[in-house]
């Protein structure tokens, strides 16, 4: 017997036109809550389908294709997967092993089998929507009503522009700041020898002091693991123990090129009102990007022997928190050089450690944001308003691999909190745990070493 399948909206076609590629994360809306990540792809241009001269029966959509966010061989990542015509069809080349998959049916000349979505659109012109297939459900299973509640554009480019050279600012501005030389101003450069694998690179970059050369590794790092250029993702039990044994092992607090000094001592930054306390804000909030690059590292590295119910975290855990880790690196890439732009540069102020991170930055966040927009500085705002979104989708990592939450205080942001899945239970007297040593069951006792997932490369075997 048929039946009718259902579909989710998704948005309007004109917001389609800003990237050609969308991660979509999909929640039901009733108990259990699952989330699901899909891949939204955009072929042809706005300017191919639609322009002031094609109106009406005339009008033609995008051609729009909808598919799983990972390949289903290994897991690997196609938000930057290249697309090919073969055979007079539109294909996905995973970027590990170069698996073709169609984006029409999934169909692969491997012989394995993508799991695709129809899109629809509907309406014409400005009035047209974009709608999804709902996940499809498992055997006899009834059919889960879902919801979308992430929408992010596929980033062409890892970073915006670099920083400006340091070396043209002038030392004689009338502000609070420690001395130049307390602080790493040269280019950073990548080391000749970098690690294979993503739990090298999480400890080598929070070994890293210098927060240019973070930004730089967390880019090589993930422009790495899109390629199938890492020889593992979620590394074995082996690989962490090795890691964990080198100097330093998994530190409790990565490096700084700053001074600490105690919290009543920091000068009050303001209210945005001069841009001597917008430059205080930006300075602050390019201190808890700085951090927030860390916290997503460490979270790959600390709980990379951690297992539910029995089983090891997935490879998506990792791949998330690499996302999670780039991001924060364009943060702290765009905030730091609108500080240059501004006549200063990251390390001239006071910075604040914050106790909590992303979530409470969605509920500040507005309010630094209507203060950048109140003294009229546009440029600063955007930089803020491209933070904010990303934050969202920080928080609906976050609430994906959930672990623990403590309590915390109000104001809270409920809408935005919402829009990332975190509804008030959440954050509302809740504590929660998970997880255990992966390699001693509950009698002490060692079990056989579980492996780990090695991509390996065909450029690499």
């Amino acid at each position: 017997m048929n039946t009718i399948r259902p579909f989710i909206r998704i948005c309007p076609l004109q917001a389609t036109y800003s990237h050609t590629r969308f991660h979509l994360s999909l929640r039901t809306i009733d108990p259990p809550i699952i989330y699901h990540r899909l891949l939204l792809f955009r072929i042809t241009k706005p300017e191919e389908s639609i322009s002031s001269e094609t109106i009406g029966p005339s009008w033609k959509a995008p051609e729009l294709y909808c598919m799983e966010e990972t390949c289903p061989h290994l897991g690997a990542p196609l938000s930057h997967a290249e697309i090919e015509d073969i055979e007079d069809t539109k294909a996905i080349v995973c970027p590990w092993h170069q698996y073709d998959f169609d984006l029409n049916d999934g169909s692969s000349s491997t012989g394995l089998q993508a799991c695709t979505y129809e899109v629809q659109v509907k309406g014409i012109e400005g009035n047209a929507e974009v709608w999804v297939e709902a996940p499809h459900p498992s055997p006899n299973a009834p059919q889960r009503q879902w919801e979308l509640v992430e929408m992010r554009g596929v980033s062409e480019e890892f970073l915006d522009p670099p920083i400006p050279s340091l070396s043209r600012l002038s030392l004689s501005q009338d502000v609070e700041h420690t001395s130049r030389s307390s602080f790493s101003t040269s280019n950073a450069t990548l080391p000749e020898e970098l690690p294979n694998s993503l739990l090298g690179f999480a400890h080598l970059i929070l070994r890293t002091s210098n927060p240019e050369l973070k930004c730089l590794l967390t880019r090589e790092a993930v422009t790495r693991l899109r390629a199938g250029k890492l020889k593992s993702i979620r590394p074995s039990v082996g690989e962490i123990k090795r890691e964990r044994d080198k100097e330093g092992g998994l530190l409790d607090e990565p490096p700084r090129e700053v001074e600490m000094i105690a919290p009543g001592k920091a000068p009050r930054r303001g209210k945005g009102g001069s841009e001597k306390s917008r430059i205080m804000m930006l300075h602050a909030l390019a201190n808890i990007e700085q951090y927030a690059i860390d916290l997503a590292w460490d979270i790959i590295a600390r709980f990379a022997d951690c297992t539910v119910n029995g089983e090891r975290l997935p490879v998506e855990f990792f791949l998330d928190w690499a996302k999670v880790a780039e991001d924060e690196a364009k943060h702290y890439t765009l905030l730091a050089r609108r500080l240059v732009e501004l006549g200063s540069y990251f390390g001239a102020h006071t910075a604040i450690i914050h106790l909590v991170a992303e979530a409470r930055g969605i509920d500040m966040n507005p309010l630094t944001l209507a203060k950048l927009q109140a003294a009229g500085d546009k440029e600063s705002s955007r930089v803020l308003e491209i933070i904010h979104s990303d934050e969202i989708t920080h928080v609906t990592t976050g609430h994906r691999w959930f672990t623990w939450l403590g309590k915390i205080k109000g104001p809270f942001n409920s809408a935005d909190r919402l829009k990332a899945g975190l509804t008030p239970d959440f954050y509302e007297d809740l504590h929660g745990g998970l997880g255990s040593n992966l390699n001693k069951t509950e009698d002490g006792i060692n079990q056989k070493e579980p492996e780990g997932d090695e991509h390996i490369h065909p450029r690499l075997a």
